[in-house]
């Protein structure tokens, strides 16, 4: 059999086909804009995806016997919010996971949330793009909108919606939704009472290997699809990309290292001290994981703003031949790397980034090996502030970022661990697929292998970047005495 996985991302609809061998038989990707119709708002219309996946759904049927497919599993990104009515049309563009409009609003939040026990939690956790802030702002801005509201779903949600003509939601969505209480995992009363919303609106939760419906009949005529295909519920990104790297059972970290750099941090459920937003995950009800997540916001974004903007050229390994192993630590130049703000550590959407130490002998290089430095020195704060019980010797790391070699070097020394690059298909893609697999009653296969090198740190430069870090560390208070 085979298992057709959809990840609906920020930019993109990618496709994934991989049969029970999980072999990859097909990858796409169709690339999408999202509007920014004002400064800081960011959104996208949910058709913007269904036309994808109907142009995918056409590729892949057109290419395998549909008779051939088992489950289609779902994956994407987390937090943008869909608002659906009762006709299951779109009331509006969704508001994405980046966008910065509500601003405002968080801070008094967090502030009436931490004064109640059981919004303790999700006082730590709220933040702009989340979908109860989205939520409050679409209440405070668009009440003719507000009052149509009969679901509120994510991406992939809208997704399996479209797909099956049923509502659902998963672990996932639930625990980073700001309207869950993961204790006593049942949806907040106390944070629905703010928005003026019953349960009702919000899906039934799901298992991630959960049937929620069958390929509905309309598709199966548009596409000659003749046996039934079952549509499990799926999870987001991270915790699909933690399944596929085969670390759910795991206690080391891994970092994707993309446009944002993500820390996945697998932990037992009940475990949710520290910094990071703890994102419950399960396949089957039974048995439930805290995949801590923390962010730093602009990651491999920082070094594409870098080349793009200010260098302005698409050379994105420009002077990378010129920065040597035996360069790191020496270094006289620190960055910030918070360019788009900083949600997990210090929750600010205004903080912005900065080069410190620059002189006259600076050249060019020195500003680039900064710029990864700054971002190697916000994983390892991440890390400090996710309460991590051992610190770990081993750290796996995927994404477009691993493609520098110089900067995985920079990162496990900042870091103290073996960095081990993970190259072969490890994508939320590849783990929705996973999911689809086992909700088909099969077994996974061993995690996968790394087929990239292993980087050791260095003694010497670790203790050259701990000096370095101490400086690091005393950034954030002199910005915001200067925002002051």
């Amino acid at each position: 059999m085979n298992y057709l996985g959809f990840d609906i991302g920020t930019s993109a609809c990618k496709t994934t086909v991989m049969d029970e061998n999980e072999q990859i038989l097909y990858e796409s990707t169709v690339e999408y804009t999202y509007d920014e119709p004002q400064s800081g708002y960011r959104e996208i219309e949910p058709g913007t995806w269904t036309e994808a996946i109907d142009q995918e759904l056409a590729n892949v049927f057109g290419s395998f016997d549909p008779d051939t497919f088992a489950v289609i599993g779902v994956t994407g990104q987390m937090h943008t919010t869909v608002f659906i009515d009762k006709q299951g049309s779109s009331i509006r563009p969704a508001i994405m996971w980046n966008d910065i409009r509500t601003a405002s609003l968080v801070q008094p939040l967090k502030e009436r949330c931490a004064k109640i026990d059981e919004t303790k939690y999700i006082a730590q956790i709220l933040s702009t793009g989340s979908p109860f802030v989205n939520t409050l702002w679409l209440k405070k801005n668009e009440p003719e909108h507000f009052a149509r509201i009969h679901q509120i779903l994510t991406p992939y949600d809208y997704i399996v919606f479209y797909l099956t003509g049923k509502t659902s939601c998963d672990y996932c969505d639930a625990s980073t939704s700001s309207m869950y209480d993961i204790v006593s995992k049942t949806w907040s009363q106390v944070m629905l009472d703010q928005l003026e919303l019953d349960a009702s609106c919000l899906p039934e939760i799901h298992a991630s290997c959960q049937t929620v419906g069958q390929l509905k009949p309309s598709l199966c005529r548009k596409f000659g699809v003749i046996r039934s295909i079952r549509v499990i519920a799926g999870t987001g990104d991270n915790p699909a990309t933690a399944v596929a790297m085969g670390v759910i059972n795991q206690s080391s970290p891994v970092i994707s290292l993309g446009t944002s750099g993500v820390v996945i941090l697998p932990k037992e459920d009940g475990d949710f001290d520290g910094k990071g937003k703890n994102v419950l995950f399960s396949t089957d009800s039974q048995k439930i994981f805290n995949i801590v997540q923390g962010t730093v916001q602009s990651a491999g974004g920082t070094h594409l703003w870098w080349i793009r903007k200010i260098m302005e050229t698409n050379q994105m390994d420009l002077d990378q031949d010129r920065i040597h192993v035996e360069d790191l630590g020496k270094n006289e130049v620190l960055f910030y790397p918070h360019i788009t703000g900083e949600k997990t550590l210090y929750a600010d959407a205004s903080l912005r980034g900065a080069f410190f130490g620059l002189g006259q002998g600076t050249v060019r290089k020195d500003m680039t090996q900064a710029v990864f430095e700054g971002v190697a020195f916000g994983f390892r704060e991440l890390l400090e502030n996710m309460n991590v019980k051992v610190w770990p010797t081993h750290i796996q790391i995927n994404g477009g970022g691993t493609r520098s070699e110089i900067w995985m070097h920079i990162i496990a020394n900042v870091l103290h661990a073996d960095i081990e690059v993970v190259r072969l298909k490890a994508t939320p893609g590849v783990g929705a697929c996973m999911l689809a697999k086992m909700a088909d009653g099969k077994p996974l296969k061993p995690a996968l292998a790394s087929s990239g090198q292993v980087i050791h740190p260095s003694l010497t430069v670790m203790e050259k970047y701990d000096q370095q870090y101490k400086k690091y560390k005393k950034i954030h208070s002199l910005l915001k005495q200067f925002d002051a």
